[in-house]
């Protein structure tokens, strides 16, 4: 790995620290993201790694309404609660993923 000049390395912190991703940092300045993996643990390993992925399909109002759709028994599992939700946030929906977010907050499935 070749060393950085001075206005590379702070460039690159300054991105860092305003929150840019390593790939948004790796296209600005040609480098590979290792250089920046390698500056954030010797530097600023305060700093949080991005948590990456997608945001939620279910919002914490929808996964409150699927637990108030099963304790007032107007829906017995994740299927019944997915068919209900979809009709209210209008995007589709698989049922393991109502299934997860009900597991979250501590819901278990119970044999009949």
């Amino acid at each position: 790995m070749r060393s950085l000049s001075s206005t590379q390395r702070n460039t690159i912190l300054t991105m860092l620290d305003s929150g840019h991703s390593a790939s948004s940092i790796a296209s600005s300045t040609g480098l590979h993201c290792k250089h920046f993996t390698i500056l954030r643990s010797k530097e600023h390993s305060s700093l949080q790694k991005s948590t990456g992925g997608h945001p939620s399909k279910l919002s914490p109002a929808n996964v409150c309404h699927a637990i108030h759709l099963i304790s007032t028994q107007k829906a017995e599992n994740a299927v019944q609660v997915t068919k209900s939700l979809t009709n209210i946030i209008n995007q589709p929906l698989h049922p393991n993923t109502v299934h997860q977010h009900l597991k979250k907050t501590g819901m278990k499935a119970v044999v009949k």
